[in-house]
C-alpha cells in the first residue's frame, strides 16, 4: 500500500456547514429549513434548535427573532350607570338594590 500513510498524513477533513434558515412572509416564521431558497434569512445553530423546541407559531422576524404580540380580549365589563329606568341603591352600595325607579342607577356595558 504504497502512499497510505502519506496520505493520511496530509488528510483535512472538510470544514462542517452548518446551514439553518428560517422561511419568512410578511414577518411570520412559515417554516425551518436547511436548504437556501426564496424568502429565507440565515439563523445561527442556536436560534434554530430554539424555534424547533418552541414552536414557530409564536415568534416573528422583524429583522430578529421576536414573540409575537399577545391579541388583547374584546371581552366587554359592565358599568354602573345612569338609565332611564333603574335601581335606588341602599347606602349608595351597588349590590343593594332597593326599589326601581325612574332615573336610577343600572349596570351597562360601555357601548349601551
Amino acid at each position: 500500500m504504497p502512499g497510505f500513510f502519506e496520505a493520511r498524513d496530509n488528510f483535512k477533513p472538510a470544514e462542517r456547514k452548518d446551514n439553518f434558515y428560517i422561511v419568512v412572509e410578511d414577518k411570520n416564521i412559515v417554516a425551518l429549513t436547511r436548504a437556501e431558497g426564496e424568502n429565507t434569512v440565515k439563523v445561527s445553530e442556536q436560534d434554530y434548535k430554539f424555534l424547533l423546541d418552541n414552536g414557530i407559531d409564536y415568534y416573528i422576524y422583524n429583522g430578529k427573532i421576536e414573540k409575537k404580540p399577545l391579541k388583547k380580549t374584546e371581552r366587554l365589563f359592565f358599568v354602573l350607570s345612569q338609565g332611564k329606568d333603574g335601581y335606588a341603591l341602599h347606602k349608595n352600595d351597588p349590590f343593594w338594590p332597593e326599589s326601581k325607579q325612574s332615573q336610577g342607577v343600572t349596570w351597562q356595558t360601555p357601548s349601551e
